[in-house]
C-alpha cells in the first residue's frame, strides 16, 4: 500500500509510452530519415525500462530495477544519435559511435549493478551520462535550421533541455521532501519528449505534402507553358527556369549539340544563373572532352568540385562558381543537355 503513489505515477507513464510506441511503429512506413529508425529503437527501450519500473514497483526485484536503468540508459544516447542523424546528416558515419555506446552500457551496468535494488536510487555516471546527453541533444537542435520551420523541433529541443536540468539533482531525489512531485515531473517530462516527436512527424509529412503540391503546380504550369503559342526557345526558358527551381539548385543550362565528329559542339541555348561573361567564354564546348564523353555513355552524371576533371573541365566549373554538378544526356537527333547545380 505505501507504493500505490509511485506505481499509479509509473503505470501512467508506461502506458503513454506503449502508446506512443504504436504511433511510432504505425509512423515508421512514411519516415524516409535514418534517424527515426534509432528513434524508434529508443523509444523502445524506454517503454521497456518504464514496464520494468512498474514490476519492480508491484514486486521489488533488484533485476527489474537494474533491467529500468539500462533501458532509461540505452534509450538517451539512442535518441541522442537519432538527434544528429537528423541534424548533421550522420546517417552511414553514425553506425561507427554503436561499439561506443555498448562501451558506455557496460560501464553503467558495472556502476549501477550493485546498488539498484531500491527505487530512484541512481549513482552519479547515469545522472551525469543522461543529463549531458540531453543537453547535447537540446542544444543540437536549437543549432539546426529545421527550428525555424516548425514548433516540433522547438519543443523537442525544450523536452530535451528540461530533462536534462531536471535530472541534475537525481542522486538527491531520496531525501527531497517533494519526492513523488519530482518523479511525477520527471514521466511527464518523457512523456512530452514522446509528444514532440510526434509533431514533428505531423510536420514533416505536412511539408512532404506541400512540396508534392508544389511539384504539381510547377507541372501544371509547364503544361499550360507547352500549349501556348511560344517560341522553342521560351519554352525552354521556362522549362530550365522551373527545373532549377524545383531542385533548389542556383545554376542551370541547357546546351544542344551541334555538328558531327570531331566538329560537334555542345551550343548554350538557355542558361539560369550563369553570368554573361561566361556565356561568351563558353557557350560552345567541344562534345570530345572527356567528361562529354562519360556523359554520354553514362547518361546521368553527378561531381562535386573536388573531384577529378579534366583540366579544362575544372576550369570553368571553378570560373562558373559552382560546387556540385549534375548533367543529363537526353538523346534524340540533337543531344539536349541539362545541368544544374
Amino acid at each position: 500500500m505505501e507504493n500505490q503513489g509511485l506505481l499509479g505515477i509509473a503505470f501512467f507513464e508506461a502506458s503513454a509510452f506503449v502508446i506512443l510506441l504504436v504511433l511510432f511503429f504505425l509512423f515508421r512506413r512514411d519516415q524516409q530519415g535514418g534517424y527515426f529508425r534509432f528513434w524508434l529503437a529508443g523509444w523502445f527501450c524506454i517503454t521497456f525500462s518504464a514496464v520494468c519500473e512498474v514490476l519492480f514497483l508491484a514486486r521489488p526485484v533488484g533485476g527489474l530495477n537494474l533491467a529500468s536503468l539500462m533501458g532509461q540508459a540505452a534509450a538517451i544516447l539512442l535518441f541522442l544519435m537519432a538527434v544528429a542523424v537528423r541534424v548533421a546528416g550522420l546517417d552511414r558515419r553514425i553506425y561507427s559511435g554503436l561499439p561506443l555506446i555498448t562501451l558506455i552500457l557496460a560501464v553503467v551496468y558495472y556502476v549501477e549493478h550493485s546498488g539498484a535494488q531500491r527505487f530512484a536510487s541512481y549513482h552519479w555516471t547515469i545522472t551525469i551520462l543522461e543529463s549531458v546527453a540531453c543537453f547535447v541533444a537540446g542544444f543540437l537542435l536549437l543549432r539546426s535550421p529545421a527550428i525555424r520551420r516548425g514548433n516540433g523541433s522547438q519543443l523537442l529541443a525544450g523536452a530535451f533541455l528540461l530533462i536534462g536540468l531536471h535530472g541534475l539533482d537525481r542522486p538527491y531525489w531520496l531525501q527531497h521532501p517533494y519526492f513523488l512531485l519530482r518523479i511525477a515531473f520527471d514521466h511527464i517530462l518523457g512523456v512530452a519528449l514522446g509528444i514532440a516527436m510526434v509533431v514533428v512527424v505531423l510536420e514533416s509529412e505536412r511539408t512532404r505534402s506541400e512540396e508534392l503540391n508544389d511539384k504539381m503546380r510547377r507541372l501544371s504550369l509547364l503544361t499550360a507553358a507547352s500549349t501556348q503559342t511560344l517560341s522553342v526557345q521560351d519554352v525552354t526558358d521556362q522549362v530550365l527556369a522551373q527545373l532549377v527551381d524545383s531542385l533548389d539548385a542556383t545554376h542551370g543550362i541547357v546546351r544542344l549539340m551541334e555538328g558531327e565528329g570531331k566538329d560537334a559542339q555542345l551550343v548554350a541555348r538557355s542558361s539560369v544563373g550563369y553570368e554573361p561573361q561566361y556565356l561568351a567564354q563558353y557557350g560552345k564546348v567541344s562534345a570530345l572532352e572527356p567528361w562529354a564523353q562519360r556523359v554520354l555513355k553514362e547518361e546521368c552524371q553527378f561531381l562535386e568540385s573536388q573531384d577529378e576533371w579534366d583540366p579544362r573541365a575544372q576550369k570553368r566549373l571553378l570560373e562558373s562558381g559552382v560546387k556540385f554538378l549534375v548533367t543529363l544526356a537526353l538523346p534524340g537527333k540533337m543531344a539536349l543537355w541539362a545541368s544544374s547545380a
